[in-house]
């Protein structure tokens, strides 16, 4: 494994000190997460990888402003975030469409809520359905989907108000394996198009060697960042076999499954 320590020059998004606490019935507190600090450059996926309940969806939440943290800073662009912006985008793990719109006017929702009719009138509705395979579709509805479909509907509402920084909660972890590889496929090769900074979350090993640039290993008990792994692994969103078959990600594939395994017993 590769570590990351030294200081990214290009670096877009930056957690420094990041601590947060619930508070339980009984009043006790339990920590959620410890002394985070992680730092994603600009166009690189990020992935936050561990075992349940280490805190990954709550550190997403805090990027996205929908949390605060107790102390330290979290930073996009050098500004502090302090709510939910428009230069981040979520999808979640549920399907988010509306469902009394159809897929075009799905894809358009944001561009419209924000009065953005350049883009609408320069085509970016119809390039995102293009770009996420759904232009078939655009006039159907989403309880006429599958669930890779409404997912790719998710992913091209959020990318069309052209965020900074597309946040994503296990996206993919309720389709099937074959779906979930398309989907991984498909997301590789519309963000290295459009050049977006990626931060996911996920628990799933080769989900997050697939896709990730760098990868957030976190612990729990406290929820923190065990390791930074660079993963340096030939990336092509039309072959996964390539990288399945490279002996380093083998090698990776078994050193993180056994740091899954190891937390996973701490957990006991």
């Amino acid at each position: 494994m590769q570590h990351a320590h030294a200081e990214n020059p290009n670096c877009g998004l930056e957690l420094r000190g990041v601590n947060k606490q619930f508070a339980l019935r009984d009043g006790s507190l339990v920590t959620a997460l410890s002394n985070i600090d992680l730092q994603l450059a600009q166009t690189e996926i990020g992935v936050l990888l561990g075992p349940s309940g280490c805190g990954k969806s709550t550190l997403l939440r805090i990027v996205a402003g929908l949390e605060s943290c107790d102390s330290g800073t979290a930073e996009l662009q050098n500004e502090v975030i302090k709510g939910p912006g428009p230069e981040r985008g979520m999808v979640f793990q549920s399907y988010s469409s509306f469902p009394w719109l159809n897929v075009r006017d799905n894809v358009a929702f944001g561009l419209k809520q924000r009065g953005d009719s350049m883009s609408l009138r320069e085509g970016v509705v119809d390039y995102f359905l293009d770009a996420v395979k759904l232009s078939a579709f655009a006039n159907a509805y989403p309880h006429q989907l599958s669930g890779g479909m409404q997912q790719r509907v998710a992913i091209a509402r959020t990318l069309a108000s052209n965020p900074y920084l597309l946040l994503m909660d296990e996206p993919f972890g309720a389709l099937d394996p074959e779906t979930r590889w398309q989907m991984q496929s498909l997301l590789l090769e519309i963000v290295q198009r459009e050049n977006t900074t990626v931060l996911m979350v996920s628990h799933d090993i080769e989900e997050a060697l697939y896709l990730a640039d760098v990868i957030f290993f976190m612990g729990t008990r406290p929820g923190r960042i065990l390791e930074v792994i660079r993963p340096n692994l030939k990336r092509d969103s039309t072959n996964r076999d390539a990288i399945l078959s490279d002996p380093h990600y083998r090698a990776l594939e078994l050193e993180i499954r056994d740091r899954m395994r190891q937390q996973s017993l701490d957990l006991l």
